[in-house]
């Protein structure tokens, strides 16, 4: 099972809700589809980051050093 907080992990469900995060075992697949989220929705025109940007770039690092035996 992946590990992750509450908060990751209820933003994960209303953002890719086909996720199914009880059959995924490499945190890497999660990883892989919330990187194209935040590449798709989570800037403004300028490039920078917006709200939705700020929140999803910080479930995706919660998800990485949850489960990251390099950090």
């Amino acid at each position: 099972m992946v590990k992750m907080n509450e908060k990751s992990r209820t933003f994960l469900k209303v953002n890719l809700p086909d996720l199914d995060l009880s059959q995924i075992e490499d945190y890497r697949e999660i990883l892989d589809s919330w990187y194209d989220l935040i590449d798709y929705k989570g800037f403004d025109e300028e490039y920078a980051y917006n709200a939705f940007g700020k929140e999803a770039q910080g479930v995706y690092d919660d998800i990485y050093l949850s489960n990251s035996t390099n950090v």
